[in-house]
C-alpha cells in the first residue's frame, strides 16, 4: 500500500513536470507555424527583388542561397540571441542594397553575358557580403563599440534607409510587372492589372497595419490577399496554369539549385573584374550590417522593454553573416518584424525561432508546389509596403524633427545612390553634414554672454569698503562667456566682437572664459594670440579661464598670456589688482572685535568679547556640515575658508571664498533651519561663536548691548541685501542689451522678408 502511495506521488510530480513543458512546446509550436508562411513570402519576396530582369533566370539558384541565410541566421540567431524569441533571416535593408548590386552586375555584363558567369558572379558578390558583413559585426562586437555606429549623422543614416525604401518600393513594380517599368508596359492592360492590385495590397498594408496595435496583423493581411487573390480567379475561371503563363504567379521549380561559391567551377565562372567594381559596395554592406542590426536591436529593446544587449547581438549577428557567407548564403541576423510576431503568437522559449527556422527549410523541399500560389502582387505588395514606410518614416516625418539645412541631405542622399552608387550617396550625405555644420556654428555666436565686473565676481567674500570699489570700477572688467566650439568658421566674428568690447575703451582687465566651449582648433587659437596682441597695443590685459589643456598650454607658449583653471580665479585675480592699484590692502578691519570696538567702544567690547566662546580650526577642518542642526552664529575672526554645496548625489560644488570678518550661521541662529552648505577651512582659521543663549544673557543683564549686538547683525544683513541688488541691476542691464542686439540683428531679416 506504501509502495502504490509512492508510485502515484512520483507519477503526479513527473505529471506536474510534464504538463508546463507540453504547454511551452505547444505554445512554440503554434507560434512558429504562424510565423512560416510569412516568413516564405518575404523570401521570395527578397528573391525576386534580387533575382530579377536579366536575372530571373537564376531565381532557383538565388532562393536556394537566400534560404541557406535564413537557416543559419534562423538558428544562430535562436540559440544565443539576448532575445530568447529572436527570429533571424535575411536583413530587408542589405538585401536591398544587393539587389542594386545585383542589377549594376547584370548591367555592366550586358545582354550578351554567359548566364553561367552572370549568376556565378552574383551569387559569389554576395557571399562575399556575408563574409564582410560578418566580419565588421564581430569586429565591433568583441570590441565593445556597439556605440559607434551611433556616430553616423542622422542625415545620412536616414538618406541610406530611405534609399532602402525606394529600392524596395521600385523593385516592388519589377516584381509585379515581371520586368522594368517603361512605356510599353504603361500600354499592357494586363501588367497595369497587376501594379494596381499590387497597390491596393499595399495600400491594404499601410491602412490596416498602424491602426491595429498587433504583430499578427501583418501574417493576417498577407494570407487573406493571398486567399482574395485566389478566391477572385477562381470565379473568373482562370487556373494556376493560366495565371502563371500570364505572370500572376512566379515558377518556382521544385528542384532548388544551390550553387556553392567557393566550388572552383563556380569560382571558374565569375567576372571578377565587373564584381571589382562593385566591390566598395559590397564594402559598405560591412557599415550598412552593424547600422541595421542596430536599429533592430534598440526597436525590440523599445517595444518589449527588455534592454536589448547591443555588443552581444552584434557578436551574434556576426557568426550568424560569416557563417552564412562561408556555407552560400548572404548577411542575416535578427529581425524585428518577425520576432515580435513569435512573441505575440506565444513564444515561450527559444524553441519558437528554431522551430520555425527549421520548417522553413523543409518548406520548399516538402511542399514545393507552395511556393508556386504566392501571387506576385502579394510579394510585389510587401516590398512596395516596406519601402513605403521606410521613406515615410525617414523621408517625411524626419522632416518636422530636422531645420531644412539638415534635412536637405535626406533626399541628396537618396537622388545621389539611386541615380549613381549608394557609395557616392553616402559620402555626399558626409559632406553636407560637414557643411551644415561649419555653417550652423559659423553663423552661431561664439559669445554667449557678456558681463562687466559689477556682475561678473568673485566668490571671495569682501569688506564693504572693497565692494564698493570694485562696484565702481566695475567698467574696467569684461567677461565675455564662449560657447559651441572655436573653429576657422567662428574665429573672425570672435575676432571683431572682442576688437568692438576693446575699441569701447575704459577696459583694463578683459577675461575670456571658455568653459562653455566644446574645443578649439588652430585657427580659432591663432585668433586669440590676436586678441592678446590688440589689447596688449592698447595697455589692458586678456585672461583666459577654463581652457581645454592642450590649447591652454599652446597659448601660454605663444602669447604668454594668463591662463586660469576657473573663471572664479580669473576674476579674483583682476579684482585683487584693482584693490592694490587703489590702495586697500586688507579687510581686516571688519573683524567682529573690530567693528565691537567701533560700535561701543574698547572697553564694552571687550566685555561681549568676554561673552562669546572662541573656536580654533585647523586647516582642512569643517566649520559647518550641509544639512547639520545648529544654532550658533560666529565670525570669522582669522583665517580662510570655502563654501561647498551638495546637490542631490553630486560632487560638492565650491560656491565661495570666506575671509576675516565673514559671518556664517545666520539663518540656523535666527530661524532654526539647518545649514545649507559645509563650510571649510582653507587655512587655519580663529572663529567667534555666539549661542542662543549667550544672547539670552545679555538680554536679560546688558539689554543695551544685546540691541547693538542685532543692530551689527541686521547691518551685515542689509549689506547683503544691497549686494543682491546690485548684482540684479547688472544683469537687467546685461539682458537689456542682449535683446537690443538680437532685435537690431533680427531687423535686417525682417525687411528682407525673411519673416
Amino acid at each position: 500500500m506504501v509502495e502504490q502511495i509512492s508510485q502515484d506521488v512520483a507519477a503526479g510530480a513527473a505529471a506536474n513536470r510534464f504538463l508546463p513543458f507540453l504547454r511551452t512546446f505547444l505554445g512554440d509550436l503554434m507560434s512558429a507555424l504562424v510565423l512560416v508562411p510569412v516568413s516564405a513570402t518575404y523570401l521570395l519576396s527578397y528573391t525576386a527583388l534580387v533575382y530579377s530582369g536579366a536575372l530571373a533566370f537564376g531565381r532557383p539558384a538565388g532562393l536556394a542561397a537566400m534560404l541557406v541565410t535564413s537557416l543559419v541566421a534562423g538558428l544562430v540567431t535562436g540559440l544565443t540571441s539576448s532575445f530568447r524569441f529572436a527570429s533571424g533571416t535575411l536583413d530587408n535593408n542589405a538585401t536591398a542594397i544587393m539587389a542594386m548590386v545585383a542589377a549594376a552586375l547584370a548591367a555592366e555584363m550586358g545582354p550578351t553575358a554567359d548566364p553561367d558567369a552572370l549568376l556565378a558572379t552574383v551569387i559569389v558578390g554576395m557571399a562575399i557580403a556575408g563574409l564582410a558583413a560578418g566580419a565588421s559585426l564581430l569586429a565591433i562586437g568583441a570590441a565593445r563599440a556597439g556605440g559607434v555606429v551611433r556616430l553616423l549623422p542622422l542625415q545620412v543614416m536616414a538618406g541610406f534607409l530611405g534609399t532602402t525604401g525606394w529600392i524596395l518600393a521600385s523593385g516592388a513594380l519589377r516584381v509585379s510587372l515581371g520586368r522594368p517599368l517603361d512605356l510599353a508596359a504603361v500600354g499592357d492592360a494586363t501588367l497595369l492589372a497587376r501594379v494596381g492590385a499590387m497597390l491596393a495590397i499595399a495600400g491594404a498594408f499601410a491602412f490596416i497595419a498602424p491602426r491595429v496595435k498587433s504583430p499578427m496583423v501583418l501574417p493576417a493581411l498577407i494570407g487573406l490577399s493571398i486567399g482574395l487573390h485566389h478566391v477572385a480567379f477562381h470565379f473568373l475561371g482562370v487556373d494556376l496554369a493560366a495565371q502563371r503563363e500570364a505572370g500572376w504567379l512566379i515558377a518556382f521549380p521544385s528542384n532548388l539549385s544551390l550553387e556553392f561559391p567557393w566550388s572552383p567551377a563556380v569560382l571558374a565562372h565569375v567576372d571578377w573584374r565587373a564584381l571589382s567594381h562593385q566591390g566598395l559596395a559590397l564594402l559598405v554592406l560591412g557599415l550598412v550590417a552593424p547600422i541595421s542590426l542596430l536599429l533592430t536591436a534598440t526597436g525590440l529593446e523599445t517595444a518589449t522593454r527588455h534592454e536589448a544587449r547591443i555588443d552581444r547581438e552584434l557578436l551574434v549577428g556576426g557568426a550568424s553573416s560569416l557563417l552564412s557567407g562561408a556555407a552560400g548564403g548572404t548577411i542575416g541576423f535578427v529581425t524585428f518584424a518577425r520576432s515580435m510576431t513569435l512573441k505575440e503568437a506565444g513564444a515561450g522559449s527559444r524553441a519558437a525561432p528554431v522551430i520555425a527556422t527549421l520548417l522553413i527549410g523543409v518548406m520548399p523541399f516538402a511542399f514545393p508546389q507552395a511556393l508556386g500560389v504566392i501571387p506576385v502582387t502579394a510579394l510585389g505588395g510587401l516590398l512596395f509596403y516596406l519601402g513605403g514606410g521606410l521613406l515615410h518614416k525617414w523621408v517625411i516625418q524626419t522632416r518636422a524633427k530636422m531645420s531644412l539645412g539638415e534635412w536637405i541631405a535626406i533626399p541628396v542622399v537618396i537622388a545621389l545612390s539611386v541615380h549613381y552608387d549608394i557609395i557616392i550617396g553616402v559620402f555626399a550625405g558626409l559632406l553636407l553634414g560637414c557643411v551644415h555644420f561649419t555653417a550652423t556654428y559659423g553663423l552661431g555666436a561664439p559669445v554667449r554672454a557678456r558681463y562687466f565686473g559689477d556682475v561678473a565676481l568673485s566668490n571671495v567674500w569682501r569688506s564693504h569698503a572693497d565692494r564698493e570699489l570694485l562696484w565702481e570700477t566695475a567698467r574696467q572688467r569684461r567677461v565675455l562667456y564662449l560657447q559651441g566650439f572655436l573653429f576657422f568658421g567662428t574665429a573672425n566674428r570672435l575676432l571683431k566682437e572682442v576688437r568692438a568690447e576693446i575699441e569701447r575703451g575704459g577696459l583694463r582687465w578683459l577675461v575670456v572664459d571658455l568653459g562653455g566651449v566644446d574645443d578649439v582648433d588652430s585657427s580659432a587659437l591663432s585668433t586669440l594670440q590676436r586678441i592678446c596682441e590688440i589689447a596688449a597695443a592698447r595697455d589692458m590685459t586678456v585672461l583666459f579661464s577654463a581652457m581645454p589643456a592642450e590649447a591652454a598650454e599652446r597659448l601660454r607658449r605663444h602669447a604668454r598670456a594668463p591662463v586660469f583653471a576657473t573663471l572664479d580665479d580669473a576674476l579674483e585675480w583682476c579684482e585683487t589688482r584693482t584693490l592694490v592699484a587703489a590702495g586697500h590692502v586688507s579687510s581686516a578691519h571688519e573683524t567682529l572685535s573690530a567693528r565691537l570696538r567701533e560700535e561701543f567702544g574698547e572697553e564694552s567690547a571687550q566685555f561681549l568679547l568676554s561673552q562669546f566662546s572662541a573656536v580654533d580650526v585647523p586647516a582642512g577642518g569643517t566649520l559647518i556640515a550641509q544639512g547639520a542642526r545648529s544654532e550658533e552664529l560666529a565670525f570669522i575672526e582669522s583665517g580662510r575658508a570655502s563654501v561647498h554645496v551638495v546637490f542631490e548625489d553630486r560632487p560638492p560644488v565650491r560656491v565661495r571664498t570666506l575671509v576675516a570678518g565673514t559671518m556664517i550661521g545666520e539663518l540656523g541662529f535666527y530661524v532654526g533651519v539647518p545649514r545649507t552648505a559645509t563650510i571649510r577651512a582653507d587655512t587655519d582659521c580663529r572663529l567667534i561663536c555666539v549661542t542662543p543663549g549667550d544672547i539670552s544673557r545679555l538680554e536679560a543683564d546688558y539689554p543695551h548691548l544685546a540691541l547693538g549686538f542685532h543692530r551689527l547683525v541686521a547691518k551685515r544683513l542689509c549689506l547683503r541685501i544691497h549686494d543682491k541688488d546690485h548684482l540684479i541691476a547688472g544683469l537687467m542691464r546685461g539682458m537689456r542689451r542682449s535683446t537690443e542686439r538680437a532685435a537690431s540683428r533680427a531687423a535686417p531679416a525682417r525687411a528682407g522678408g525673411w519673416e
